[in-house]
Order: C-alpha cells, then structure tokens, then sequence
C-alpha cells in the first residue's frame, strides 16, 4: 500500500503456490478486498466449493523458521520474503490464515502453521531477529489448526474458537 517502500522481494516454494485475489465489490468475511495467497497447496484453488479436496503435494519440503514453531513435520513451505521501509511510524499488515484441514483434522497429527516473521530495528530498542508477529493476541502462541479451531467431535474441544471463523 502507500507509505511503504518495498524491495528485495524473494519467494520460494511452488510457483502454484503464489497467487493474488482481488474480490472488487464482491462481499467476503476475509475484511479486505485485495491481496496476495500463499499456499501449501495451489492457490488457483482456495476458492474452490467445500466438497472440493484442493490439496495439493508440491514437494517443496521445510522452512526452519515455520518448523520452530510446531513439533509436526513441515511440508510444502510456501515463503515469500522482502525488505520494506515505512514512511510513519506505524505498519499494519492484514493476514487471515485459512487450511483446508480445518475442521476434521483440527487437533491431529496434521497442524497446518502460519508465520510472519520480522527482522530489523525494534521501536522498543534492540532488533527483532526472525520474530513471529503472526501470533494469538497477548500470547507467544502461533496461528496453527490445532491452536485456533471450532473442535469437533473427532478432534477434541475447541482452541481460542473466538478466533475460528468457519468458511464452509
């Protein structure tokens, strides 16, 4: 958006992976009505019908960043990096996490994890190296499915629910 300088931009993972949306005047729940998608998946598909299984091995393996935050294996990292430089004092970035694992595998051996990571002048002095800011509110708790899910009767009770929204 304005007020931003970026640059430096590197993505890695299947080139399926990457994509962008723009809604128009069509109404979603997302809260904003442009932006990019990455996927573990193909992201030509996430706005398939729910009966729709998109998932998708794209046989791009790990990202030590995401593989610190949860103790299942890291599959089909899709990671897109770069430098930016505000023109204010103030940043936002908008982010809705969505998995196609959700509900039935919420609480399982699958746990599909989301990261936003910073690295650079902390405004409370120091520097973030590699900090997650995709985090719960007021915790150091990552955005994950087993972390942020309705429950269900095949997955146990449901985690942080405020947060959960259900698409289907």
């Amino acid at each position: 958006g304005n007020g931003v300088t970026v640059s430096n931009i590197q993505f890695s993972g299947a080139s399926v992976s990457l994509g962008k949306f723009v809604t128009g005047s069509n109404a979603t729940n997302l809260g904003f009505t442009q932006g990019l998608i990455l996927s573990s998946g193909k992201a030509s598909e996430a706005a398939g019908a729910v009966s729709f299984f998109a998932s998708t091995d794209n046989g791009t393996g790990s990202d030590p960043q995401l593989a610190s935050l949860i103790t299942q294996t890291v599959k089909d990292a899709c990671v897109l990096k770069f430098n930016f430089i505000p023109e204010s004092d103030t940043i936002l970035f908008q982010y809705v996490f969505g998995s196609e694992e959700y509900p039935e595998y919420a609480n399982s051996v699958y746990n599909d994890v989301f990261g936003f990571f910073i690295s650079g002048p902390n405004p409370a002095g120091g520097n973030y190296s590699n900090y997650n800011i995709a985090r719960l509110p007021g915790s150091t708790t990552p955005v994950t499915i087993n972390n942020v899910n309705n429950g269900s009767s095949n997955s146990g009770p449901c985690q942080n629910c405020q947060y959960y929204i259900n698409n289907q």
